[in-house]
């Protein structure tokens, strides 16, 4: 199964190994004709679900946000537009490294979520990059892309793979290069079946 029930909502399951996979996986089937199905974060209420989902944001935040967000429905909506394209450009980037325009959008909000940055100390006496609450609706995009940033700034970027299953195309870490699938339980046990149908059906 490739999805949880998080606060009422579906949400894609977390097996990729970095949270800025994750917000890749948000789209299903990425070599696909584009359908609306496909689509996780299908509103700003769901999008503030995902980042506790992937603790993003604790939960405290995730409430505000959702509570902004239906006070706030415009700019929630734009919050959400840019996410989904930060989500775009991420995953482009990922698998083209060479793509200059897509590595551009993720800097781009990358350098606005390192700006709103600010040192705190934390309870075990070491400092920590957070992002303010006071920033608001745009949360979730600064968080996501602080996320992105942190693993193109990686050795991990190297070891993104895209899973070959049928209208899947998530994306997962390898670090040791045996692993296909996004997970073994899904597209890979699907592959097998249908692999072992058409081995009979030749016979």
């Amino acid at each position: 199964m490739h999805w949880v029930e998080v606060e009422g909502y579906p949400m894609p399951v977390l097996l990729s190994g970095h949270r800025a996979l994750e917000l890749c996986n948000t789209w299903a089937g990425w070599d696909q004709p584009h359908s609306p199905e496909r689509e996780w974060l299908r509103n700003f209420d769901r999008l503030a679900v995902w980042t506790g989902h992937v603790q993003l944001l604790p939960p405290a935040t995730v409430q505000r946000l959702r509570e902004q967000g239906r006070r706030c429905p415009d700019e929630a909506e734009d919050v959400l537009v840019a996410t989904r394209l930060l989500r775009t450009a991420l995953h482009d980037v990922l698998l083209a490294p060479d793509d200059d325009a897509a590595f551009g959008h993720v800097a781009a909000q990358a350098q606005r979520a390192a700006a709103a940055a600010v040192l705190v100390a934390g309870p075990d006496g070491v400092a920590r990059w957070t992002l303010p609450d006071h920033i608001g609706l745009s949360l979730p995009l600064l968080a996501s892309a602080r996320a992105a940033a942190d693993l193109l700034s990686t050795p991990d970027r190297n070891w993104v793979r895209a899973c070959p299953g049928d209208d899947c195309g998530w994306l997962f870490l390898d670090r040791r290069g045996r692993r296909r699938w996004c997970s073994m339980a899904g597209c890979g046990n699907r592959a097998k079946v249908r692999a072992y149908a058409s081995r009979h059906r030749s016979g």
